[in-house]
């Protein structure tokens, strides 16, 4: 997964607002009192997050399960001595030091296809977390799958390369996938080559989510969704 997705990712990519979002996690941690410490990022993805954890004094550690999307964060953040990255799957994840924070955003969480897979991540979660940390963690909505994405092909174009998303939401599976065929330009030859991955999303309801932090021994201390789209949680441990 990301394979090839992960050459254009930033291009295709920029017009999420990494910015607002990290002025709003700053915004939740100063709440908490957490102003410095250890942050791990689940789903790292090529480091945007990071490097602005990073650049406001934190450290940090980044995770994911994509060697593709790791090596691009690496190269974007190359020279920064407190970040440090590990090729490890979210669901079975352990962390060199505990960690002030951790954080799932960007719709991570979606890739975990079974109420299982959410609980393992959430058991590793609680594990990692110091006595007092946060887990900032956010999801797609069901709304969002059927209404905004829904059965559509959508064509994203750059300098360099043409993306064709053709997605489908399965209502009773409650799984959206979206089949990526992507095209490259070889520069050398002027030819492009063709890579196809699939994708797939699962919408929970925050009950759901809910139940499945409080089997882990974790509490939501704040949840909220935004425009129907996007559900956050504020997370912290039960005990």
């Amino acid at each position: 997964m990301y394979e090839q997705f992960a050459m254009i990712y930033d291009e295709m990519m920029e017009e999420i607002p990494y910015d607002e979002w990290f002025a709003m996690l700053q915004r939740i941690l100063q709440e908490k009192g957490i102003r410095t410490g250890h942050i791990c990022e689940l789903g790292c993805g090529t480091g945007e997050m990071v490097r602005r954890f990073a650049e406001a004094g934190y450290e940090v550690t980044g995770i994911d399960l994509s060697p593709d999307m790791l090596a691009k964060a690496s190269e974007k953040t190359l020279g920064m001595e407190n970040i440090l990255y590990f090729e490890q799957n979210m669901t079975d994840f352990s962390l060199h030091k505990p960690a002030d924070v951790v954080l799932c955003i960007c719709d991570s969480m979606n890739y975990l296809l079974s109420k299982e897979e959410l609980q393992s991540m959430f058991r590793c979660i609680k594990e990692a977390l110091t006595e007092n940390g946060v887990a900032v963690l956010d999801m797609k909505t069901a709304y969002c799958f059927q209404k905004v994405m829904g059965n559509q092909t959508r064509v994203d174009e750059t300098e360099d390369a043409l993306m064709i998303w053709d997605n489908t939401y399965d209502e009773a599976a409650h799984i959206n996938e979206y089949l990526l065929t992507i095209f490259t330009e070889d520069k050398a030859t002027g030819m492009y080559e063709r890579y196809d991955e699939c994708h797939q999303q699962r919408a929970y309801t925050e009950e759901e989510v809910k139940e499945c932090l409080n089997e882990a021994s974790l509490r939501v201390v704040k949840s909220w969704t935004e425009e129907q789209v996007r559900t956050y949680f504020v997370v912290q441990n039960a005990e």
